[in-house]
């Protein structure tokens, strides 16, 4: 394996995943990515005046091309500074690599700031790389962990160190694979035949179906049951807001949210949670009389916080297209 700084170990990992620019906006701890930039003019630094805005860049980036975006901050005071919109994006489900350089390890005894902890409930995956060894394999697991279905932000924190010393490395990057989960055929029949009987049926889309670029397949599924559409969040463009059958967006918790709820025998939610909010209201957000279908790629969000007839577990795509 060839020797190569942990830097240069960084830049020839983001050139192995494809990266086309690293939105940021850096200080002192990041000296060493500056540093290695010019020897990689393929890439693209765009730099921001704050940090919300190199977020909301990456952000879009990574939602319009459907790729990993990369961000670039400073420290624990640049770092919190973009939290609000790593937020966004873990709700959202934007595969976004976010990476902030951290003092020398040597610097113990003066104070360093545990990064990685400062944002782990608002990623999926959140480590500090301490040795130039790391930097690699670190890389490699974030960019496959922000593409593997349901998508979303992973941290690295990059010790001073560990960009600046050097160390045997090889560069291979993430697995080209996109992983399109096809859903259990007992699970489409079965929520089939409960559409099927439907008299009043009624759904609920999510960022995860506009992720998927199911938004056609909803529309043709909706049209040929005649259900009423709601979107739950509008991150991504979920449904088409000027078609007949779109209700608006809709807040599942309220309790006006129940009456609507009340009007439908059967509710197909796709590729949303349900149902997330901030209030506490008594009971259930459904009446026993509807029946609820869970088709996500998140399988932890299935059946997590409403009793659910049935859960499928897949690509919201792959599985419209089997359900229609």
């Amino acid at each position: 394996m060839p020797v190569m700084t942990g830097k240069t170990a960084f830049m020839e990992m983001l050139r192995a995943e494809g990266v086309e620019y690293i939105f940021g906006n850096p200080g002192t701890s990041e000296l060493p990515i500056m540093d290695s930039l010019a020897q990689y003019p393929e890439i693209r630094y765009v730099l921001a005046a704050q940090e919300g805005v190199a977020m909301g860049m990456a952000d879009g980036y990574s939602c319009g091309t459907g790729r990993p975006s990369l961000v670039n901050l400073h420290i624990e005071t640049g770092l919190a500074n973009g939290i609000s919109l790593l937020h966004h994006a873990m709700d959202g489900g934007v595969p976004l690599v976010l990476t902030a350089g951290n003092k020398d390890t040597r610097k113990l005894a003066e104070g360093r700031t545990d990064l990685p902890e400062m944002v782990a409930q608002f990623t999926k995956w959140s480590a500090e790389v301490t040795n130039p060894d790391q930097v690699a394999g670190a890389i490699r697991r974030a960019f496959n962990e922000a593409k593997t279905a349901p998508t979303g932000p992973v941290f690295l924190s990059f010790a001073f160190d560990a960009l600046d010393a050097s160390a045997d490395v090889e560069i291979i990057p993430s697995p080209r694979q996109y992983h399109r989960v096809a859903p259990d055929p007992q699970s489409i029949e079965h929520a089939a035949m409960i559409l099927a009987g439907a008299a009043n049926p009624m759904m609920l889309v999510g960022d995860r179906l506009g992720a998927s670029g199911g938004v056609s397949q909803a529309v043709e599924l909706a049209e040929r049951l005649g259900a009423r559409v709601y979107a739950t969040s509008y991150a991504r463009m979920n449904f088409p807001t000027a078609h007949p059958q779109f209700m608006g967006r809709i807040n599942p918790v309220l309790p006006a949210a129940r009456e609507v709820f009340a009007s439908a025998d059967v509710i197909l939610a796709v590729g949303t949670n349900v149902f997330s909010g901030f209030m506490y209201f008594p009971g259930g957000a459904l009446s026993p009389g509807t029946r609820l279908i869970h088709l996500d790629s998140s399988a932890k969000e299935i059946g997590k916080s409403e009793p659910t007839d049935v859960g499928i577990v897949g690509n919201p795509k792959l599985a419209l297209e089997h359900l229609s």
